[in-house]
């Protein structure tokens, strides 16, 4: 009760009986029981109250938390920082082997039209029309 330890609320019994007497307790102990009553009833009022007037709010407060989340949980957000996005687009792709400036297949055309990939665009190849 109110966080006080039973050696403390005996402490505090001792007192009262020394500054109240023995013809005061049992007056002193009918009203701090009264008292405590009244304050419950009005707590549980005004709760009662505040539940009424803002159950659902309150209600739908908690679902939004709720569904938030389970939404945190699901995008874990330690995963979008940026090595971690790196290192799993690393995962994803399969390793692109490495191009060479010249083509090594041999084909059938001259010598002077071989393609060539640039570096900057390597979609598009040089000496050919690609579609």
């Amino acid at each position: 009760m109110f966080g006080l330890s039973w050696g403390q609320i005996g402490i505090i019994a001792v007192i009262a009986m020394f500054l109240l007497g023995p013809e005061r307790i049992p007056v002193a102990i009918a009203w701090t029981s009264r008292s405590l009553q009244t304050v419950r009833g009005m707590a549980s009022g005004a709760r009662s109250q505040l539940g009424e007037q803002f159950g659902p709010e309150i209600a739908e407060l908690r679902e939004q938390i709720a569904e938030l989340q389970s939404l945190k949980q699901a995008l874990n957000l330690g995963d979008l920082h940026p090595a971690h996005l790196l290192s799993r687009i690393g995962e994803e792709r399969p390793p692109v082997a490495p191009t060479s400036a010249v083509s090594l297949s041999k084909s059938s055309e001259p010598a002077g039209t071989s393609e060539v990939a640039t570096a900057a665009e390597p979609g598009r190849v040089r000496g050919s029309e690609a579609a």
